[in-house]
């Protein structure tokens, strides 16, 4: 079956906020992130700072975009509510060991999907959203050229959900460590209209083959 095109998309999470280190749930709260230790990001700067991307998006809330800043890629990022992470409603601020005898909370885990997070988003409408940006995103870059080069800058639901849908993961939990700060590198391949994942592999680490 012929390739029809080619998009290396690099998946990378916001550098940590205070709720991030305390591990409180964080969704459209939008927390500015920790300057300590930022210079962890030297590392993944110099390596995305080697490559000469053809579009750079982020989530609209602050942490992304202070971890881009940060990054300092010479190229304006497109600022896209619709890579927001899901909003955890009433949950927003609160750790597991306060949500774990919440009946609400275990059917939560338990499906996701399909479950709401009370007075915040549910899981189909999270889903909905990722999917239509992705489908603008590859549709934009789809007039460039056949190998495209993108950057997107969100958060860990995002990127698990991503994964997912490009079959790089089995499940939607079954992802890689997402660290804050770090990210991943999905080798696409379009055929037929259809997008796959060919190769995974950890930015800023030596790529690990999926």
């Amino acid at each position: 079956m012929r390739v029809d095109r080619y998009v290396d998309l690099y998946l990378i999470r916001h550098w940590i906020t205070d709720w991030n280190r305390d591990k409180r749930y964080l969704g459209h709260t939008d927390q500015d992130i920790l300057l300590d230790g930022i210079n962890e990001l030297d590392v993944l700067k110099k390596e995305l700072q080697s490559l000469s991307f053809d579009s750079i998006y982020s989530s609209d809330l602050i942490r992304c975009q202070r971890t881009l800043e940060y990054l300092h890629l010479h190229h304006s990022p497109n600022l896209d509510s619709r890579l927001r992470e899901m909003n955890f409603g009433d949950w927003e601020g609160k750790k597991y060991d306060e949500l774990k005898e919440d009946a609400c909370y275990q059917n939560w885990l338990d499906n996701w999907e399909i479950h709401s997070t009370p007075s915040g988003e549910s899981g189909q409408l999270f889903q909905e959203r990722v999917d239509v940006f992705i489908l603008d995103m590859l549709d934009r870059d789809r007039l460039t050229k056949e190998k495209s080069i993108i950057l997107v800058m969100t958060h860990a639901g995002v990127i698990r959900y991503m994964l997912q849908k490009f079959k790089a993961t089995d499940s939607f939990w079954e992802s890689p460590n997402i660290t804050h700060g770090k990210g991943l590198l999905m080798k696409l391949e379009e055929k037929e209209g259809d997008w796959v994942c060919k190769c995974l592999s950890e930015v800023p680490l030596a790529a690990k083959e999926k």
